[in-house]
């Protein structure tokens, strides 16, 4: 059967009507949101732009608000360490002494010390001559690692820094730490060089220490602490430019070599001073006197030193 005229004609007109039904719709919900959308993308840029983006950070476990635990911690790792490199120095500075007494050779003084810490070592420990050593490198350490733990918190939080995150020293901070140090090292290591001398030094040797003996030897220790504490950040700055090693190579270096050449300074302080006290020479001339210890420091001064 064949549709009417009509048929076509109406299709055509219902389409057209839903086509300008859904244009009129769209129009509507654009006109809508497009407010909304503007309003909120205007209140949310104040809200990005208050947003901080946080840098990458290296985070330094070892630090934390507890000042008591690291403080703990740094006198357990200082008399823990040096509990068992005492006997070994104990044995290095009694040689040094009998050397410088010549009661014996250096290569002699080791091996009896060493053969009489096997035989008897709890009789060893409980000695004077280790007791003292270890309390020297143990008030020495702590006294340095203490400070330095105390003085970055107090700057850390000051500073209000980013937790974890690790504050530089400043100058001032660090000849403050090196000063206290020497201190409490000078004035421990007078009473056992004293105890050294007098026990295995010279038996002709004068009851009481010299002063001069005792400013050389604080300027010895002032050689040992700057070597140990200031020297290496400083001779690693200087490594680090003029070489291809970086910061860290760098550093470790200045650790491991400063305080070997700091001995050349620091060995002949303390064998003066031992001479000092061992030979008096009060009734010599002074040039014979000069020229008798520069003899002596020369021909003792390989072994000490390597000792």
């Amino acid at each position: 059967m064949r549709p009417s005229p009509s048929e076509p004609i109406y299709n055509h007109h219902h389409q057209f009507k839903n086509i300008m039904i859904e244009r009129r719709y769209s129009t509507l919900l654009s006109r809508q949101t497009r407010p909304l959308l503007a309003t909120s993308t205007l209140q949310l840029e104040p809200l990005a732009r208050s947003v901080a983006i946080p840098k990458s950070i290296t985070y330094d476990p070892t630090l934390s608000s507890n000042l008591g635990s690291k403080l703990a911690g740094d006198v357990l790792v200082a008399c823990g360490v040096t509990f068992g490199v005492a006997p070994f120095m104990s044995v290095i500075d009694k040689a040094i002494v009998q050397r410088a007494a010549g009661t014996h050779s250096v290569l002699q003084s080791s091996i009896q010390s060493i053969t009489s810490i096997v035989q008897n070592p709890v009789s060893f420990l409980k000695s004077p001559m280790f007791l003292m050593m270890w309390g020297v490198y143990a008030a020495t350490y702590t006294t340095a690692n203490c400070l330095k733990t105390v003085t970055e918190h107090q700057k850390h939080f000051a500073d209000n820094s980013v937790e974890n995150e690790v504050v530089p020293l400043s100058g001032g901070n660090k000849f403050a730490i090196f000063a206290i140090t020497t201190t409490v090292n000078s004035s421990i290591s007078m009473v056992k060089d004293k105890f050294y001398a007098s026990h295995f030094g010279s038996s002709s040797a004068v009851i009481n220490i010299p002063r001069a003996t005792y400013g050389l030897w604080a300027l010895r220790d002032c050689t040992v602490i700057g070597s140990s504490f200031i020297l290496p950040e400083i001779c690693g700055e200087i490594l680090e430019q003029n070489s291809e090693l970086d910061k860290a190579t760098a550093l470790q270096v200045s650790q491991l070599m400063v305080p070997i050449a700091a001995q050349t300074v620091a060995s002949p302080l303390q064998l003066l001073g031992l001479d000092l006290f061992n030979r008096p020479l009060t009734n010599v001339p002074f040039k014979e006197m000069v020229v008798n210890r520069m003899r002596f420091q020369i021909s003792n001064f390989t072994s000490i030193v390597a000792a």
